[in-house]
């Protein structure tokens, strides 16, 4: 009579290794995903600020968003409308912080290097001039999340030119 056999160590060990190997694949897709639908997150919720940012701007006859000549601002969220405060010193007691998917403040910040700080044409001529103030259009502005490392880096997810692109600042070419 036949005696009936084990698996040998050698046969248990090359099945745990591709069990591992397989796993760590997984694993890796699974990562992948997970940091494009974070980027996905920021990009949907850019637009989003965007959106409100303009309302504030239309409401307030185009003036500018700020009062700030360039400063870097945090968004931040108090009795369901969005306020525009330095992440520094911002009383997060009174106002909630918008946070993008890594846990970073959404920052603001207006471009006044160009054009004089205000939104113009390709031509360079002023657009969107508000009628019964006559101020200004508001200044083109960056929207941008700092990304997974929470530092200014290609890994940011920003709004730029003037809100046509709105993506990672690695992919931003040109406007």
């Amino acid at each position: 009579m036949r005696q009936a056999r084990g698996f040998t160590l050698i046969e248990i060990m090359l099945a745990v290794a591709i069990l591992g190997i397989i796993a760590g694949i997984a694993v890796q897709f699974y990562k992948n995903h997970i940091g494009e639908a974070r980027i996905g997150t920021a990009i949907k919720d850019i637009r989003q600020a965007e959106v409100v940012l303009n309302d504030l701007a239309m409401d307030n006859n185009l003036g500018s968003l700020d009062g700030n000549s360039g400063a870097m601002l945090g968004l931040y969220l108090d009795s369901g409308s969005v306020v525009l405060q330095d992440p520094t010193t911002a009383d997060t007691a009174t106002v909630k912080r918008w946070l993008d998917p890594w846990g970073g403040v959404y920052r603001y910040q207006r471009d006044t290097g160009t054009n004089g700080g205000v939104r113009t044409d390709s031509g360079g001529t002023v657009t969107n001039v508000a009628g019964a103030s006559g101020s200004l259009a508001p200044q083109s502005y960056d929207l941008f999340s700092l990304g997974p490392d929470g530092v200014q880096s290609g890994d940011d997810v920003v709004r730029g030119c003037n809100g046509s692109f709105a993506g990672l600042h690695e992919d931003l070419s040109g406007c």
